[in-house]
C-alpha cells in the first residue's frame, strides 16, 4: 500500500468512487464535489486518520475510480445491482484495501457485496431546487436537506461521512446505542419536545436529525455524556470493513445473529508469554490513538511446520465496536523461554561483527 501513501502507524481509509449516469433530460448529473470530499478528509485528519478518494486518479488499474455506471432509479443493498457494479467496476486487487462508493440516483446505505464484509457504499441526492421542487420542500421540512449550492455539498459530505462511519464499526448493533440512525424526532423543522430533551443531545451526523443539516458536519465526541450522547470518534475502528460482520442486514431492517469464535489454527494461547510481551512493550500502542489488548500464541505443532514462526502476537483494539484481533508480530522463544523477534539491526550487527 506504499504506492497509495499508506502509513503503517496511522489508520488509512481508501475509497474508489464511481458516478451513476444520468437517466434522461430531467435527471440531474451526479457529482462528488471537491468541497464534500475535502470536508470528509479534514474530519478524519483531525483524528489522525488519513482518507483518500480515487474519483479519477491517473495511472490507476483498469476499472479504477471515476467511471460511469448504468443508471437505475433506485438501488438497494439487496437488489443485486451494487454487486453487479462491485464485480464489473471495482478491481479485484483493491478489494479488502479500498471501500467502493457509488454516487447514485436513489437510495443510500453501507452494506456488504461479498462475504458479509461492509465495503460497499451508495449515496444519492437531489442536486438542484429546479428538479422536483415539491420533493425538495418535503425533504427540507422532514430531513433538513437544504437545496442550495452549500447545502448540496454539505449533504453529500455528511452522507459519505455517515456511511463511512458505519463501515468503521459504528452502528446500533455494535454500540447498543439508540441515537444512531434515529428518526423519532418527527420533522427536522419541528422536532418533538421529548426528542430534543433526549436523543437531540447526540450532535452527530449518525443521528438522522443532524445528518443533512448545515450546522453538524461531524461525529460526536460525547460532550453531553450518557445516556443520550456517545464518543463516536473514540470507537472508530477503520479495519472493521475487512472482516465478516457479526450479523447479516435484512431487507426488513432486522438482523440475524451469526455466532463465531476466533481461533488460530495450529497455535495455542500462552498466558505467560502474553504477560512477558506486555511487560516488554508497556503501554505502547502501534496505531495512535487506538489502545490495544495483546495475546501471544505459541505453535502447538511447531516442529511439524518448520517454515512457520513459533510465536504469533495479536493486537485487539480496546474499542467497544470490535472484537477483531490483528496479527502484529511473529517471532520465536529462545532456550531461556524469552521472546525473540526479527530485528534488521540485529542481523546487520551480527554480520558486521
Amino acid at each position: 500500500m506504499e504506492k497509495w501513501f499508506a502509513n503503517p502507524f496511522i489508520q488509512n481509509i481508501y475509497y474508489e468512487v464511481d458516478i451513476m449516469e444520468r437517466g434522461g433530460l430531467f435527471d440531474p448529473p451526479h457529482y462528488l464535489y471537491e468541497e464534500s470530499k475535502q470536508g470528509v478528509i479534514e474530519r478524519f485528519a483531525q483524528h489522525n486518520i488519513k482518507c483518500f478518494f480515487d474519483d479519477g486518479w491517473p495511472d490507476t488499474p483498469a476499472n479504477g475510480g471515476g467511471q460511469l455506471v448504468p443508471h437505475y432509479e433506485k438501488v438497494s443493498f439487496d437488489s443485486g445491482m451494487m454487486l453487479r457494479f462491485y464485480n464489473s467496476y471495482f478491481p479485484d486487487e483493491r478489494k479488502g484495501i479500498f471501500r467502493y462508493l457509488v454516487i447514485g440516483h436513489g437510495g443510500g446505505f453501507a452494506s456488504p457485496s461479498k462475504n458479509n464484509m461492509p465495503d460497499t457504499v451508495e449515496i444519492s441526492y437531489f442536486p438542484s431546487v429546479f428538479y422536483k421542487p415539491v420533493l425538495q420542500l418535503f425533504n427540507f421540512v422532514l430531513m433538513g436537506l437544504v437545496p442550495t449550492q452549500r447545502g448540496k455539498r454539505i449533504a453529500v459530505g455528511s452522507l459519505i461521512l455517515h456511511e463511512t462511519t458505519h463501515t468503521c464499526g459504528i452502528s446500533r448493533q455494535t454500540c447498543d446505542f439508540e441515537g444512531i440512525d434515529n428518526i423519532s424526532y418527527g420533522f427536522y423543522l419541528f422536532p418533538n419536545k421529548q426528542y430534543k430533551e433526549t436523543w437531540g443531545q447526540y450532535h452527530s451526523i449518525m443521528n438522522y436529525m443532524y445528518t443533512n443539516g448545515l450546522k453538524t458536519f461531524d461525529l460526536s465526541s460525547g460532550e453531553n455524556g450518557p445516556p443520550y450522547d456517545q464518543d463516536d470518534w473514540g470507537m472508530m475502528f477503520v479495519g472493521h470493513f475487512q472482516y465478516n460482520m457479526d450479523f447479516f442486514p435484512e431487507s426488513n431492517g432486522g438482523n440475524s445473529a451469526v455466532q463465531s469464535e476466533w481461533t488460530v489454527p495450529g497455535y495455542t494461547y500462552d498466558a505467560n508469554l502474553t504477560t512477558q510481551f506486555r511487560d516488554l512493550v508497556g503501554g505502547y500502542s502501534p496505531i495512535d490513538p487506538v489502545k490495544v489488548n495483546w495475546s501471544v500464541y505459541k505453535a502447538s505443532e511447531y516442529w511439524e511446520h518448520p517454515f512457520a514462526r513459533e510465536i504469533k502476537v495479536f493486537a485487539q483494539p480496546k474499542i467497544k465496536t470490535t472484537r477483531q484481533w490483528v496479527l502484529f508480530a511473529e517471532g520465536a522463544v529462545d532456550a531461556q523461554g524469552l521472546l525473540q523477534f526479527y530485528s534488521y539491526d540485529d542481523v546487520v550487527e551480527e554480520n558486521i561483527g
